[in-house]
């Protein structure tokens, strides 16, 4: 009981970890709702996702290259979360403007 008690407090320490990779930390998220323990966790994915959607459209955040995936996985996690974010027939065009603003803030304003 002792161990569990130790690895769930380090999960937690993972979570409340600055945001310092996007990619990383939405990949924790997913991982932790994926194995069935984020009851464990609601209160720190929730915090953690209302960060991640204060700074959704900033470069306060360092992206990843990947930028599909990430946009895809931040997506469906802020949905799954409750957060308005939109799905109807404009989506893709908000998603291409949020790659484009993703991009500039990547090439740093080239």
């Amino acid at each position: 009981m002792e161990q569990v008690q130790r690895l769930k407090e380090e999960v937690q320490r993972m979570l409340m970890a600055p945001i310092d990779n996007l990619l990383e930390k939405l990949e924790l998220i997913d991982a932790i709702q994926r194995l069935g323990v984020s009851y464990h966790f609601e209160d720190e994915i929730d915090e953690v996702l209302q960060q991640i959607h204060k700074y959704h459209y900033t470069c306060d955040v360092q992206e990843s290259d990947d930028a599909l995936y990430t946009v895809a996985l931040h997506f469906r996690l802020l949905r799954q979360q409750g957060y308005n974010i939109p799905s109807g027939k404009h989506s893709f065009g908000r998603l291409f403007v949020y790659l484009r603003k993703l991009t500039l803030c990547l090439d740093g304003g080239r």
